[in-house]
């Protein structure tokens, strides 16, 4: 609210300033999708590979390996996307992670 004054020093009127400009709302991102996925399992000779990328949705890379995901069905756990791919293959190595626990596994399954 201010006050204005004439010039012999009266109150003249008063008036209530009103905020025009409302604070600006973040800007909503939609979710980005994932491009391609990474296979962070161990290699299995004729089957798949450690560090395998595949193009396409989480649906299509899992319908273009449904042969090794019926016959290894922990392929489908190590399946990374490119939005986090850089942290998993991190924990893929880092012992207490879910990732290293799935990769553990996987592995003395496959002994």
């Amino acid at each position: 609210m201010a006050v204005l004054k004439d010039k012999k020093g009266e109150k003249a009127e008063v008036i209530q300033a009103e905020a025009t400009e409302k604070p600006a709302e973040p800007v909503k991102k939609e979710a980005e999708k994932p491009s391609f996925f990474v296979y962070l399992g161990p290699s299995i000779r004729g089957q798949i590979q450690f560090g395998a990328i595949f193009n396409g949705s989480r649906e299509d890379v899992e319908k273009k390996l449904s042969l090794q995901i019926e016959k290894f069905p922990r392929i489908r756990r190590l399946l990374v996307s490119d939005l986090t791919i850089s942290d998993d293959r991190i924990n893929v190595t880092k012992p207490g992670t879910r990732l290293n626990a799935e990769y553990k596994r996987f592995v003395s399954e496959l002994k």
